[in-house]
């Protein structure tokens, strides 16, 4: 009798082993969860951020909630990000532009890859080189061999003087063997790096895909500075497709994603990284996201990762070569 209570209890305890990290899970979350968005309300990054959470709320019980923190390039709020309380219920939408390409400028920045752990790749964004409608060049090729004839240094608009799109489109450049001057502007890559096109002060800018929308007929795009084509502009070929291999990858995309603050407990992370897998490769989130379904990409936490690593290592040694030049 004695063995056979003993047999029992050990196969209660065994059973009660496997079942202590599943209760575990279903307790989570017990609160709203909260996402940091660093930029400004009416985004599109934000409509999408807003669909997942509603998406992702109905597979956990629970609200997400977004906390809007502006400012400083999206850098105050993947500080606070980093700083958050590790306990799953914080996340951040984080960004190549704040925490890759503003470290890589400003290394005193109260964060860094560390500071956070993966819960997955959300979005990423292409960069496109655009002219003129009346430009002469119909295609990368076409622009290419017109450079060339031109013989002179072209005025190349890089939207901001310290931005992903600045770092992507002069590796373009690079790649072209284009000889250009970088020419930023404050308003990024709508505003004077677009009207520059239109009064002759530029020859060339780093646009986005929207550019054609918001300024039909006066401008347009000859490829897509990338090295794979992307939903967001699927007749668009690339840079690579045409001649000129960019070489990064999806690091010459702007990408962006969740992260929770490093330390996060593994079960909570857990939870959270299946929830948004499910919601983002989910035909019912695309659905309900329409025409911005194109900026969606997910990405596995390994991988998102990795791409930080990738980020880093291929944009920091340009991040050096324009400090220098200052």
């Amino acid at each position: 009798m004695t063995n056979s209570k003993t047999k029992w209890s050990a196969i209660a305890l065994l059973v009660a082993s496997f079942a202590a990290p599943q209760v575990a899970a279903q307790d989570y979350p017990e609160k709203p969860i909260t996402i940091i968005f660093p930029w400004a309300s009416g985004d599109p990054t934000e409509t999408v951020l807003r669909m997942l959470g509603k998406h992702a709320a109905e597979r956990l019980g629970q609200p997400f909630v977004i906390n809007q923190i502006q400012g400083a390039g999206g850098t105050r709020a993947a500080a606070e990000g980093a700083k958050a309380e590790a306990d799953g219920y914080t996340l951040l939408s984080n960004w190549v532009a704040p925490q890759i390409a503003a470290k890589l400028f400003n290394p005193k920045l109260p964060y860094s890859n560390d500071s956070y752990v993966p819960v997955g790749g959300v979005m990423a964004i292409p960069f496109t080189i655009t002219v003129a409608a009346d430009h002469p060049s119909d295609d990368i090729a076409e622009f290419v061999s017109w450079a060339e004839e031109n013989g002179r240094k072209l005025n190349y608009g890089v939207c901001a003087a310290q931005s992903v799109p600045r770092l992507v489109g002069e590796q373009f450049m690079r790649s072209a063997g284009i000889d250009y001057n970088p020419i930023p502007n404050n308003s990024g890559c709508m505003g004077d790096n677009m009207t520059g096109l239109l009064n002759g002060t530029l020859d060339v800018s780093v646009g986005v895909v929207a550019a054609t929308t918001v300024l039909e007929g006066q401008v347009k795009h000859l490829g897509l500075i990338s090295d794979a084509p992307h939903p967001m502009a699927p007749d668009l070929k690339t840079a690579s497709e045409q001649g000129v291999n960019i070489g990064w990858g999806n690091a010459a995309l702007g990408w962006g994603g969740l992260v929770a603050p490093a330390g996060t407990p593994t079960e909570h992370l857990e939870v959270l990284q299946e929830v948004v897998k499910e919601v983002v490769t989910s035909e019912e989130f695309l659905a309900d996201l329409g025409n911005l379904s194109g900026m969606v990409s997910y990405v596995p936490p390994a991988e998102y990762e990795q791409l930080w690593a990738e980020s880093v290592e291929l944009l920091a040694p340009y991040v050096a070569d324009i400090t220098q030049k200052k």
